[in-house]
């Protein structure tokens, strides 16, 4: 079953001082009218909230007598949908350790700025999120802005109709205020039991209009440019998209009518290869997109995420062609790149003209593998290696030579493949008589191994950008902040001999006098790479950036003495695609200004001791 809260807001209380929107019920109206016509299966269960019903007040009862409860059951599905006023205000005290900008995300409900009313904050956003019972999934789709912006664009409110953004409150909150008087106040609770003052988590799926520093726009015929452009895809796509193609389609088309606005996808412990709406997960081989841009065929894929720029390097790069009207199973073309830039590459062919493709590109690094084999062995390696060669199957890695020194050793003996880690013979992944599985293993490493690795010598911005590791205390002091890219800590035994976890977060500044596009990857020892901090905008001369979505932790699993953990922090001059990093994503890209593409890295190392 669908439980759908729709809110919408046009026409803000007289006498507060904001000013009125004219898309905001008519996106509520098609958002009502798809789900109903298109998730009739589901069972819609609609309510909605417009002008004077969405009092902030309304809008908290609503949801927690519409969303939470028990009339939500394991496997329904709760959607969440915003458009009105996006805005900004000072947090409370106890929350500021938590965020540098000491800032609340808000939606501006009907009476928010009449005297003695505040907006709906994240925080109260989160806690409410917090009741909805487990075992439901939740989407929230919220077309406003986030918060002030540094791009504000005159220009295109002309060209296109207005922002929906409302100048910040500048009344610092009080505890007492989140939430309501006569609901539950769990951040009251956790201050008078003594407690960190923290947000409760929970899964969820957020698409949002556009990113924190960014104008979420409006259309001349009264439209949410992002409600239109989302329903649009959906009406039209003709398969079911998952968040991550959805938003790739989004982005795309979002991009050639607002150049300015980068929606966002966010998954918190949800996966973006989840189909709209629906709990099937359908992972794909295409990570990535291809659009017609100035007369070529463009990748999403550059120099920042690892592709060679010199020609050696290129003529191995392969890029996977898929057509987007069918499922990703085998790809329609194969061709080559001949230019990379720093976050997309040109494509060296002439396809059939479509809006779009999806696309999976080889990064064929080249890895050096020591190879040991038995006389079986070295004749299945040799078969699978003209089979992948014949089948185009990506093998980013090659038997070592006498010149090189590898780091991994494969070993196919008995017909079982099995990859160690030469510096301490350690196993990795789990032995396989299947040489393809083995190759996607070495395939892994291969991508692990060049983004601990990626660098651009020639960044221009290199210094711009300042990163520090930070230390939070377990006694709820100020954290401790490291300049230092190689760290070190020795973890404590508790009472069972277990070693204690290192609680930390990464922050950043952007020195220069240029926006900044910033994102962070987690690069775990067990050869996992995850993106913490999704791509952001970072202005000029900014304050600390924390660089996470959660507080998070490091410790020693298992029997493990030592452990060395990464943090890739990534920049840009300009828009790049930072789920290509993780898990398969697809998003489009339009370029401006060839000449000033700059990109840098810093890799922060913290080796953690028992």
């Amino acid at each position: 079953m669908l439980h759908a809260l729709l809110i919408a807001i046009n026409e803000y209380a007289p006498g507060s001082g904001v000013r009125n929107l004219s898309g905001c019920l008519n996106d509520l109206a098609a958002v009502e009218s798809f789900l109903r016509h298109h998730y009739a299966h589901l069972q819609p269960n609609i309510r909605k909230l417009t002008n004077a019903e969405a009092t902030r007040a309304g809008v908290i009862k609503a949801f927690r007598a519409h969303l939470t409860g028990p009339q939500i059951k394991n496997g329904d599905q709760v959607l969440f949908y915003y458009s009105g006023h996006g805005s900004y205000g000072p947090t409370a005290p106890e929350f500021a350790y938590n965020d540098p900008l000491k800032q609340d995300e808000t939606m501006v409900c009907y009476d928010s700025r009449l005297p003695g009313k505040q907006d709906l904050s994240d925080k109260e956003r989160g806690a409410l999120l917090a009741e909805v019972p487990k075992g439901a999934e939740v989407l929230f789709i919220i077309d406003s802005c986030h918060a002030a912006s540094s791009v504000r664009n005159r220009v295109l409110e002309s060209e296109l109709g207005a922002s929906r953004f409302q100048p910040g409150q500048t009344t610092p909150r009080t505890l007492d205020s989140y939430l309501l008087a006569e609901g539950e106040n769990i951040y009251l609770q956790q201050k008078k039991q003594g407690q960190r003052i923290s947000v409760p988590t929970r899964a969820y799926t957020l698409l949002a209009a556009c990113d924190r520093f960014e104008l979420a726009m409006e259309t001349k015929d009264q439209r949410g440019l992002f409600t239109r452009t989302l329903l649009d895809i959906l009406k039209n796509a003709g398969m079911e998209y998952t968040y991550a193609e959805l938003m790739t389609r989004v982005k795309a088309l979002l991009k050639n009518t607002n150049a300015a606005q980068a929606p966002q996808l966010e998954n918190f412990q949800t996966n973006q290869n989840q189909v709209f709406l629906s709990k099937e997960i359908r992972p794909t081989l295409a990570r990535n997109q291809i659009t017609f841009q100035k007369n070529q065929w463009q990748v999403n894929c550059g120099a920042i995420h690892g592709l060679p720029k010199d020609a050696a390097g290129m003529a191995k790069v392969k890029v996977a062609v898929f057509n987007p009207d069918k499922n990703h199973q085998e790809a329609d073309f194969r061709v080559g790149v001949k230019a990379v830039f720093a976050t997309y590459s040109i494509l060296d062919t002439d396809l059939p003209q479509k809006d779009f493709y999806w696309a999976a590109v080889d990064f064929a690094s080249s890895l050096p593998i020591q190879v040991e084999t038995d006389g079986q062995g070295a004749i299945a390696l040799q078969r699978f290696i003209d089979y992948a060669k014949n089948k185009n199957i990506g093998r980013n890695w090659e038997p070592s030579s006498d010149q090189q020194a590898p780091k991994y050793q494969l070993q196919v003996k008995n017909g079982i493949g099995k990859i160690f880690r030469l510096t301490d013979a350690q196993p990795l992944f789990e032995p396989s008589e299947d040489l393809e599985k083995t190759n996607s293993y070495l395939n892994r490493i291969a991508r692990w191994e060049q983004l601990c690795g990626l660098q651009n010598p020639d960044s221009k911005i290199q210094n711009g950008l300042e990163v520090q590791f930070c230390e939070e205390p377990k006694d709820n002091s100020a954290p401790l902040p490291y300049a230092e890219k190689k760290l070190t800590f020795i973890l404590p035994q508790d009472a069972s001999g277990a070693s204690e976890t290192l609680w930390y977060h990464l922050r950043a500044r952007n020195r220069s006098q240029q926006p900044l596009h910033v994102a962070m990857l987690y690069i775990g020892p067990d050869y996992t790479v995850q993106v913490h901090y999704m791509r952001r905008i970072l202005p000029p001369q900014s304050d600390w950036i924390k660089l996470d979505e959660l507080n998070r932790e490091l410790e020693l699993s298992g029997q493990r003495s030592h452990s060395t953990e990464r943090f890739l922090v990534l920049y840009s001059t300009e828009y790049f695609e930072e789920l290509q990093y993780e898990e398969p994503n697809n998003r489009d890209l339009i370029r401006r200004n060839l000449a000033t593409d700059d990109w840098a890295t810093q890799l922060v190392e913290v080796v953690l001791k028992g």
